[in-house]
């Protein structure tokens, strides 16, 4: 375990309310990997965190495709080389939330997204928390998020963003 997953493991431990308190409902972290080696590290380290992949898509090839159809005025502006998504979850996570307050069982599965730019690639989650609808829902979705930014925290050659990155328009 690495010193940076020890503090924040343990700052979200002494201050359970404040860890998700925070500016960006998103959780970001930098990959120094292209698309097609930090997809591949993503996807193993939700596996081994037990999380089963149920979907993955190509969001820049899928909507790029029809651009011309869709016209979308300037579609891609930051020049990102590839976009995927990924669809995951726990199923045990997933039974507590629809167990808890079942209207919350609509953030999970989980998704996460990657973006990425030649050597550069960004994952980035939305925290579930925020969608909590009662204290235990809440306590539930927060446990969630911290579970899945623990698994994230492992990929290799990645470190947290605290705040959202420029990406420039090239």
């Amino acid at each position: 375990m690495t010193a940076k997953s020890v503090l924040l493991a343990a700052g979200m431990c002494l201050m359970p309310g404040l860890a998700f308190a925070q500016a960006n409902p998103v959780y970001i972290e930098k990959i120094d990997m292209p698309m097609a080696a930090a997809a591949h590290e993503v996807e193993s380290v939700l596996h081994d965190g037990g999380y089963k992949i149920v979907l993955k898509l190509n969001i820049l090839k899928l909507i790029g495709a029809q651009q011309k159809t869709l016209k979308i005025p300037h579609f891609n502006e930051r020049h990102f080389s590839d976009i995927r998504a990924i669809v995951f979850c726990n199923p045990f996570d997933f039974s507590k939330l629809i167990n808890s307050a079942w209207p919350v069982a609509a953030g999970c599965p989980l998704t996460l997204d990657i973006f990425s730019k030649g050597q550069t690639s960004y994952v980035v989650y939305g925290l579930r928390a925020d969608y909590a609808l009662t204290p235990q829902s809440r306590k539930i979705a927060e446990a969630l998020d911290t579970s899945v930014i623990k698994v994230l925290q492992g990929i290799p050659m990645s470190r947290v963003e605290k705040d959202v990155p420029d990406i420039g328009k090239k």
